[in-house]
């Protein structure tokens, strides 16, 4: 009996697999001041949510030279097709740190109006037909 559980179970996992939506490999680089953000989370967040299908938002670290690589389902695969509005996170402390009272309070190395999606004024369409793969996002004060 335990046999036909745990094979109906590995079935089950093997077999109802749902396909994911297509993806676009998207990789870029983040400059402020004109100079790379060399540490830092990019987060495209969709717009709308297109012919009902659930969208995702797609993340990348940024690495030393403010390069990243987008993800969504997989590492690396990049993004669904669509609008995106864009944010970054860059703290100058760890949000593993705690102050006092328990709360995380960040130092921000950009303004923090790019942390959030209604602030950032960042706008990124991923097409399969015109996206280059490669975004430059370029920060002001």
């Amino acid at each position: 009996m335990l046999q036909f559980v745990l094979g109906l179970s590995v079935g089950l996992l093997l077999g109802c697999g749902e396909s994911l939506p297509e993806t676009i490999p998207v990789t870029g680089r983040v400059t402020f001041a004109g100079e790379p953000l060399t540490s830092g989370d990019v987060t495209f967040h969709p717009h709308v949510v297109a012919e009902g299908l659930p969208r995702r938002p797609a993340r990348g670290s940024l690495d030393a030279a403010g390069a990243f690589q987008l993800s969504t389902f997989r590492s690396g695969d990049g993004a669904v097709p669509g609008t995106y509005h864009v944010t970054i996170h860059s703290y100058s402390n760890r949000p593993d740190k705690f102050d006092d009272s328990g709360t995380f309070t960040p130092q921000w190395r950009i303004p923090q109006r790019y942390g959030d999606p209604r602030t950032s004024g960042l706008t990124v369409e991923v097409s399969p037909d015109e996206m280059t793969g490669n975004v430059t996002l370029k920060l002001s004060e």
